[in-house]
């Protein structure tokens, strides 16, 4: 259930009506006033209340540390807070928000989980602090007004990668993921208390020892995550990640005599894009005839028209989405969850950066290191196994040194993104006038070595608002194993030459799955590529993107942030023309990510922005979902 809080002495105002939400007896103490709306707290000891969303894993061992045995998972976390004060968010793992009072001290705790599973946003109105877990309620605080964060809207356009607590709305913050809010005696202070970049080397004898460690630590994650739930899905894509989540749960729900659901997206139509797979059906397949207890469920692409998906899910994330040909399958998927009483769907999203990281910059990372002869050993393997070029090698050890015109000159000459204006539609005037050069990204990436890429993407990245969003349309949460504190850190832990031993990239996801996975799927060099049959899909809703384009002219601050000519010139080209300007890979992620942003600022200036979130979807059409031993993909 939703909620809407504020901390304050004067504390005595209320949401606008329409907020829905019915108002819970305040706490007050020495002139200090909590009022909550929507929600009463979920656990209460002595002086402390705590409201907790999501879960927290309160584990054996965890509860032995604590010396409780507490009723529910709420009472756990406050008998953490009440042995390691501060420090207890260090403590426990699990998806979770938190908002803790503890009227004692006179002092409210907010927090989320290192990976930010639950959103927990606020602001501030005079000596008061107003919270919730949704924007939404807060907009309907008196005062609080709904007005667009043109810096916020550039650096989303820029993919601009260093983590703020800005949102797309002015004077409205995020807490961000792996941190905590205290309000006391007056003063606000947000501490981060994890830090993976403190994570120490693990040393053990050989790859074979990492490997076991990692499937240990996924066998945690996976199993704490499917405690005291009932029917179990997973997304099953393809590749290493999500393949890797579903065999390491079907292993263990079949320990108890449970089944598990695998859903996979399939597309409508043929599409070969080289160097990809496209139809991750086969690889899917295979993996789910290794395990009897295995229901797998293909999802055709298509279900849903582009800019309904647009429209609900703008609406109840509260920010444009950043990828909607990819909403279209997972909002089918979590459908068809649904359907089959499944409360919790386990993901792969952050793999890339954990379970199976490619090693990318290894080389960088062990230069640096003064590990020659380990250097000398990778660049050998990698020319031997990739295929990589010496050129190519050469080029990778000298690029982080290059002055940025030459980089540039260089990506240009491969066809690869070399400037913020190649790979998003922003304005140009309106990334300089936020301070964002022409190769912001670039910039922010260029002396990083293998460690510090990864930190960079796992502490920008916040599933919140995408997680929420299908969780209040369907009643699913998504909970990405990979993605879990104790895996990442693990992950952190093995030297960087293990991800691509022998030059094999992702190695040491490959030797933790050899016998859990078929071979085709474990030695897949190829990445998948997921809606690869959008474009043949775009043609029904071309005229309806070129009136939206109409409507978005309208708007003063979208024609100053995106390039409004340039995206009319794009949404008129063939379907060929535009996949021979990168298609999936380039073309269609720019465009819809600019119609995404527009449609969000255009119906914002509107006010139309929140009225499709009171909608419930229907399920697609059943014929959209096949058996998978019955199925034909093309």
């Amino acid at each position: 259930m939703s909620f809407l809080g504020v901390l304050g002495s004067g504390a005595r105002a209320g949401p606008d009506d329409r907020a829905g939400l019915a108002q819970i007896p305040s706490y007050v103490s020495s002139g200090s006033r909590l009022t909550l709306w929507g929600r009463k707290p979920d656990a209460a000891y002595g002086s402390l209340y705590v409201l907790l969303s999501g879960k927290v894993f309160a584990t054996a061992d965890k509860r032995r540390e604590l010396g409780a045995e507490p009723a529910d998972q709420a009472s756990f976390l406050l008998c953490a807070y009440r042995k390691q004060g501060d420090e207890f968010p260090n403590h426990i793992d699990g998806d979770y928000a938190f908002v803790l009072w503890d009227a004692y001290r006179q002092r409210l705790l907010l927090g989320r989980d290192p990976l930010g599973s639950w959103p927990l946003y606020y602001t501030q109105r005079g000596n008061d602090l107003v919270f919730a877990d949704e924007i939404r309620h807060l907009l309907r605080w008196p005062g609080v007004l709904a007005r667009p964060n043109e810096r916020h809207i550039a650096r989303w356009l820029a993919l601009f990668p260093k983590p703020t607590t800005e949102t797309f709305f002015d004077g409205i913050f995020r807490l961000i993921p792996g941190t905590t809010l205290a309000v006391e005696d007056g003063s606000i202070s947000v501490r981060r208390f994890w830090r993976p970049e403190e994570t120490p080397l693990l040393r053990l004898r050989d790859s074979r020892e990492y490997a076991e460690g990692l499937v240990e630590m996924l066998e945690r994650s996976v199993r704490d995550r499917m405690t005291g739930t009932s029917a179990v899905g997973t997304q099953l894509s393809g590749g290493l990640d999500s393949s890797s989540v579903t065999v390491t749960a079907a292993q263990l729900l079949n320990q108890e005599g449970r089944g598990l659901f695998a859903f996979t997206a399939v597309p409508k139509h043929a599409v070969e894009v080289p160097g990809r797979f496209t139809d991750e059906g086969p690889h899917a397949a295979a993996v789910a005839a290794m395990y009897p207890n295995i229901d797998h469920i293909l999802v055709r692409h298509g279900a849903h028209s582009l800019f309904s998906v647009i429209d609900l899910f703008n609406s109840v994330q509260e920010e444009p989405i950043f990828n909607p040909s990819n909403y279209d399958w997972i909002y089918e998927i979590c459908l068809r969850a649904q359907q089959r009483g499944i409360e919790i769907l386990l993901t792969g999203g952050c793999g890339n950066y954990s379970i199976s990281y490619s090693g990318d910059r290894a080389l960088q990372s062990l230069l640096r290191k003064g590990r020659l002869a380990a250097f000398a050993r990778l660049a050998r393997d990698l020319h031997r196994q990739g295929p990589r070029h010496w050129r190519s090698l050469v080029h990778e050890m000298l690029r982080p040194w290059m002055p940025m015109r030459v980089r540039y000159a260089i990506d240009r000459l491969h066809g690869q993104f070399a400037a913020t204006h190649e790979y998003s539609m922003i304005q140009r005037e309106f990334a300089h006038k936020h301070d964002l050069g022409l190769m912001a990204l670039e910039q922010s990436h260029a002396r990083l070595d293998s460690r510090g890429l990864r930190l960079l993407a796992l502490l920008r990245a916040d599933p919140g608002p995408f997680t929420s969003g299908f969780r209040q349309l369907t009643g699913v949460g998504m909970s990405d194993p990979a993605g879990d504190r104790r895996v990442i850190e693990y992950c952190l832990s093995v030297p960087v030459e293990y991800y691509c031993e022998k030059g094999v990239p992702r190695s040491l996801i490959r030797n933790a799955m050899i016998g859990r996975l078929p071979e085709q799927v474990r030695t897949e060099r190829r990445k998948g590529l997921q809606a690869a049959d959008f474009s043949t899909r775009f043609e029904s809703v071309r005229e309806e993107a070129l009136v939206e384009l109409e409507r978005m002219k309208q708007v003063n601050l979208i024609g100053h942030a995106l390039d409004l000519p340039a995206m009319e010139a794009m949404l008129r080209l063939s379907l060929s023309q535009g996949d021979a300007r990168g298609g999936m890979l380039r073309h269609w992620p720019r465009l819809l990510r600019a119609l995404s942003l527009g449609r969000f600022l255009r119906r914002l200036e509107d006010g139309t922005l929140f009225s499709v979130s009171e909608q419930m979807p229907s399920i697609a059409a059943s014929g959209n979902e096949f058996p998978a031993a019955l199925s034909s993909t093309g």
